[in-house]
């Protein structure tokens, strides 16, 4: 992980969600982690106040959380047992 200015942060993948916060509108997700920064995102960025970002630095030996947590599941289940991910019901 690095931090980078926003200005040069096309390509890259963030590390971490980024939360919006409209007063007395809106607060929640506006950018999820894992997301691949594209040119249309920067403005966006900047009006959240972010300068400067939180990426990820990949290389060869780097394993990703996500990839990880799959992993030690692989390993840990044993017959009988299901790997899912877990994920929040959408309320309607």
């Amino acid at each position: 992980m690095k931090t980078i200015s926003v200005h040069e942060a096309e390509g890259t993948i963030l590390c971490h969600d980024i939360t919006e916060i409209v007063h007395d509108k809106f607060k929640g997700r506006a950018f999820k982690k894992g997301h691949i920064i594209s040119r249309e995102d920067i403005p966006k960025l900047l009006d959240l106040g972010k300068e400067h970002i939180y990426v990820w630095e990949l290389d060869e030996n780097t394993l990703h959380e996500n990839e990880g947590a799959i992993r030690i599941g692989k390993a840990a289940a044993g017959p009988g047992l299901l790997l899912s991910s877990r994920r929040k019901a959408k309320s309607s």
